[in-house]
């Protein structure tokens, strides 16, 4: 989240009289004696943002009719679902920060008077309690009471005590790589064939590759990510050489293992192949790192969140369970 729009989110959070969780980036509060949990769900659109609740009614569930006649007497609503106890109003984006506040200040007071119309109260989403807090875990939001939220903070600590004292296999880590960088092989031999040049090579490359080491590693750390990458440069010079090998193989009409050998004397010997085939690997490099790095971002970023556990506006940056 950028800091202009962490700004305005803020300053809506202070109009709206609820607070802003600064490491999530969501708005949260009460209304009218409902938790509230106020989110983007695409950070890409991030001020497209919805309304969440965690409540119970003794009817159940809301009908697709009363959805559909509150979005029709609220314009500024996309949208309103229910999943079990959690009830969402989806609003539509307005970029303007005025009227972002007005329309999502009046839709939160249309949405309390439906929940009470329809009898809605506050509920644990795991116990049922009406003592919901709103809560952070492992990157998802979730309304707890205090004593679900209790356990499942002792869950989490240990299962970060668990990952912290399993021990990560590299040899067999190195196995789950290969096998997963196979696949990546594949698909760029596959798609260069059918003529096409795209970024999914890379990113098939990258992604089976980290998911294999961490398959049969138990755990992808630091040390992980380095054989990975490694992993990934040398597969990635095998798949552009098997395509320019296959190519060989179809244009001279000989066998695959005779093909291989042509190719490399024709690498050796005729200039305009090797320029070719060296942009081509290069091109291919690069559809890699655009596949990996941001896998790599996100996979780090993924283990360092999964056993966070904090109420909204209480999470200090010296949290264990952020390491790696």
């Amino acid at each position: 989240m950028n800091n202009k729009v962490q700004q305005n989110y803020i300053t809506l959070a202070q109009n709206l009289g609820f607070s802003f969780d600064a490491e999530s980036g969501a708005i949260y509060g009460e209304r009218g004696g409902y938790c509230m949990i106020i989110s983007s769900q695409n950070s890409n659109y991030p001020y497209m943002l919805s309304v969440t609740v965690s409540a119970q009614t003794s009817s159940g569930t809301l009908t697709k009719d009363i959805c559909k006649q509150f979005k029709s007497n609220n314009k500024p609503v996309s949208n309103i679902t229910q999943n079990g106890s959690l009830v969402t109003m989806s609003l539509k984006q307005y970029s303007d920060q005025t009227t972002l506040y007005e329309n999502i200040d009046a839709s939160i007071n249309s949405f309390i008077d439906l929940l009470r119309t329809e009898e809605f109260k506050n509920a644990c989403q795991t116990c049922g309690n009406q003592n919901p807090i709103p809560c952070n875990v492992g990157g998802n939001y979730l309304f707890l009471c205090s004593d679900c939220f209790s356990k499942l903070q002792s869950e989490k600590s240990m299962n970060y005590i668990e990952n912290q004292n399993k021990s990560e296999n590299l040899l067999a880590g190195i196995v789950g790589a290969f096998f997963g960088s196979l696949v990546g092989v594949i698909a760029i031999i596959i798609l260069s064939q059918l003529g096409y040049v795209a970024v999914i090579s890379g990113m098939i490359m990258a992604i089976c590759t980290l998911k294999g080491y961490e398959k049969l590693a138990g755990k992808l750390t630091k040390k992980g990510i380095v054989v990975t990458s490694i992993l990934m440069i040398i597969m990635t010079v095998v798949g552009v050489q098997l395509d320019w090998s296959i190519a060989v193989m179809r244009e001279f009409e000989i066998n695959f293992f005779d093909s291989f050998s042509a190719f490399m004397l024709l690498l050796k010997e005729v200039p305009m192949i090797k320029t070719e085939y060296y942009k081509s690997l290069v091109l291919q490099f690069i559809f890699v790192i655009i596949g990996a790095v941001p896998s790599m971002i996100a996979t780090l970023k993924n283990k360092k969140i999964e056993n966070r556990i904090y109420r909204l506006g209480s999470y200090t940056q010296n949290n264990e369970y952020d390491k790696i």
